[in-house]
């Protein structure tokens, strides 16, 4: 690999739904490259981008990867995130990793809501966008449809660059609306012969090079000024527009090909490389200095240095491998870093450029560029790894908000421990999961993205930490209460021989508003009970109240009053007065009409309309009730309030519901009282259980 300049970098993600094309994409780019000598088989487990245990036995992709190669005179950093909503994680990550977001979209499917939500992501994100419709040498492809949908999603900056002139089983020839030429390629792809425009396309390219003049000219106003005087743009005025409103979001190219026969992916990166923007031309990146000040970061390399983490993973034989974006500067190896999140300085070892599995060496990383580092001692996904004199961090990245939850437990008794550590592990190198033991629930509780990147994670707990666990249903975080006042007296006497244990309190409870917690009232007048008992019938009662009395879940917004009690010279002590606490409690709330809350969830679901009516009828027959429903272009958005317990699996089912093009999003809203007839199940489960015990 020869020497590059920060001006001659490109970086590009491929985002988009599952299936549509990115794997095959990237093969094809290297191919161009140099980088490898024939596309690899997704089926075969021969792709460079998938590579990991899991990727090639499932045939998908897991986790980001990070290749690279050189294309004319600049060198490319290709970044693949995942498609599927389970590794949405990832797709976040590899967003603050590149410049230039690529969207491959199936020719004969058109876009889906993967692409809406990546695209939607990469836009706040300030990237230059792209789509390049592949698969267009396959059946029922449909040019036209796949690029209205594109402009009716994303808006009429989206223009056609390249478009096919015979998709379908013979294709093998596009057209340039910027050249206003024609590239036919031989059988295997290798070979691409420039031609003049067939008769049959000539008036639609030179259409379509008409709209790319007027999105040049609207993307800089002296250009804009010069179109509205002479009607025209020279071709360096053309070109110089076309640049800038791709490096600004103002134009969104579409390239077309195919991936698998090669078609049109050296157009793409000869595109990429002459229009694309470089580090220098991206959105501004922000970071914090030493002192807390906002500071831009600038993409020179003789800036302090600064860069993100923005994946970690584990790798056999090399132990944790961390990928990097360096925004500023230079890193060589055998220099230092600073975390400025650990304060910990690091020491720079080997330095990497990637192809998936394989690693060539890099004395350097310089302002721009993208590579991996290797046996950093305190460093993960989110850090920054800055110049020591300058103390930058980076925005950590923002992660999405689990959709799935499940409970986990070892099939080995015992092995408890060995489980929380390897998630903890894992958590590290893919933060977009969450492990947790919940005490009130007794259960390790995973939440995440959904069911592939849970059974991703129990695989990798397998192979790596050696423990196999199993998924079950987390339980419900109930709560009780009270809708009544009422009045007990709890006793506790105990004589058996010597110092015997009497107390005796009279209670009032009553019920507070929601969410008011816990009230204990001293009324104690007279001195029926001593006051230094008093404390410990307070302490009793709280105990009771983490313990439930119906069904086993805390007790929340009561009031307690003691009002009156009795107690002995000689036998009384805190011990007897917190046990009659108890005892008392338990008496007066069976007697208020005691209630079982349950937790109730926000949930925000997007389908294409078509699905609307089935997804409404599901949420219904999960005890949700629908708030209201806003339309998104062609997607329907639909606000609901759903029980916790119905929302088990629910993304796994949503996906499936919806051909996979469902997705929500959901969180806690507030307590509600459970249906009659679901608490006395619930509260006989806990008698029967208790009764076993």
């Amino acid at each position: 690999m020869g020497q590059f300049t920060t001006e001659k970098i490109r970086n590009i993600g491929l985002f988009g739904h599952g299936h549509c094309g990115k794997t095959i994409l990237t093969e094809a780019m290297l191919l161009n490259m140099g980088v490898i000598g024939r596309i690899g088989s997704i089926e075969g487990g021969s792709t460079v981008s998938d590579y990991s245990k899991g990727e090639t036995e499932r045939q998908m992709s897991m986790q980001l990867s990070l290749m690279n190669g050189d294309f004319k005179d600049c060198h490319f950093n290709i970044v693949d995130a995942p498609g599927f909503a389970d590794f949405l994680g990832d797709v976040v990550s590899a967003i603050r990793a590149v410049d230039i977001a690529l969207f491959p979209v199936d020719g004969s499917q058109g876009h889906d809501i993967g692409h809406t939500l990546a695209y939607e992501r990469c836009e706040q994100a300030g990237l230059a966008r792209a789509f390049f419709i592949t698969k267009l040498d396959k059946e029922h492809t449909k040019w036209t449809q796949v690029i209205e949908g594109l402009e009716d999603e994303f808006g009429k900056k989206v223009q056609p660059v390249f478009f096919p002139v015979n998709a379908g089983l013979e294709f093998d020839t596009i057209a340039s609306a910027l050249t206003l030429k024609a590239y036919k390629y031989s059988k295997d792809g290798k070979e691409e012969q420039e031609i003049p425009l067939p008769d049959s396309v000539k008036a639609e390219a030179e259409a379509m090079r008409s709209k790319l003049v007027e999105v040049a000219a609207e993307s800089d106003d002296a250009l804009l000024e010069v179109y509205f005087d002479k009607g025209e743009l020279t071709e360096e005025q053309f070109m110089l527009g076309l640049k800038k409103g791709f490096a600004t979001g103002k134009f969104v190219p579409v390239l077309c090909g195919s991936g698998l026969t090669n078609i049109g992916v050296r157009r793409l990166l000869d595109f990429l490389a002459v229009e694309g923007p470089s580090p220098q031309n991206r959105v501004p990146v922000t970071a914090q200095n030493a002192q807390g000040k906002d500071v831009e970061i600038t993409a020179s390399e003789s800036a302090p240095a600064c860069a993100l983490v923005y994946k970690t993973i584990a790798e056999s034989h090399v132990g944790e491998m961390c990928f990097v974006r360096l925004y500023s500067g230079k890193i060589e190896q055998g220099g230092e870093m600073l975390n400025t999140r650990s304060g910990q300085l690091e020491k720079v070892g080997q330095l990497f450029h990637c192809n998936g599995k394989n690693r060539d060496n890099a004395p350097v990383l310089i302002a721009g560029d993208i590579g991996a580092m290797v046996k950093l001692k305190s460093t993960h996904t989110g850090d920054t790894l800055s110049d020591k004199s300058s103390g930058f961090r980076l925005r950590e990245i923002e992660f999405p908000n689990p959709v799935l939850e499940t409970a986990v437990v070892p099939k080995t008794k015992g092995e408890e421990d060995k489980v929380a550590t390897g998630l903890h592990a894992l958590q590290v190198e893919d933060p977009s999961f969450h492990a947790e033991h919940v005490a009130e629930l007794g259960q390790l509780i995973l939440r995440g993205q959904g069911d592939i990147q849970f059974n991703g994670i129990l695989a990798k707990l397998l192979d790596r930490f050696h423990v196999a666990v199993e998924m079950v249903e987390p339980r419900v975080p109930y709560r009780e209460t009270i809708r009544g006042t009422a009045e007990a007296e709890g006793k506790h006497k105990k004589q058996s021989g010597g110092r015997g244990q009497y107390g005796l309190v009279n209670l009032r409870l009553e019920a507070k508003a929601r969410g008011e917690g816990y009230e204990f009232v001293d009324a104690i007048v007279g001195g029926a009970i001593p006051g230094k008992f008093v404390p410990a019938v307070d302490k009793g009662i709280q105990e009771t109240t983490v313990r439930g009395v119906i069904a086993g879940y805390p007790v929340v917004d009561v009031k307690v009053t003691l009002f009156d009690g009795k107690y002995h010279d000689v036998d009384s002590s805190e011990l007897a007065f917190k046990i009659a606490g108890r005892l008392g409690f338990k008496a007066a709330f069976k007697k208020c009409k005691p209630l079982l809350l349950e937790p109730i969830f926000d949930v925000l679901v997007r389908v294409p309309e078509e699905f609307m009516g089935d997804v409404m009828g599901d949420l219904s027959g999960r005890r949700g009730k629908i708030q209201g429903m806003d339309a998104e272009g062609r997607y329907q958005v639909i606000r609901a309030k759903v029980p916790q317990k119905e929302l088990y699996r629910y993304a796994t089912q949503l996906r499936s519901m919806t051909q996979g093009k469902g997705m929500h999003t959901q969180g806690f809203s507030h307590y509600e009282i459970v249906p009659p007839e679901i608490q006395e199940k619930i509260v006989a489960e806990f008698v029967e259980e208790h009764e076993e015990e």
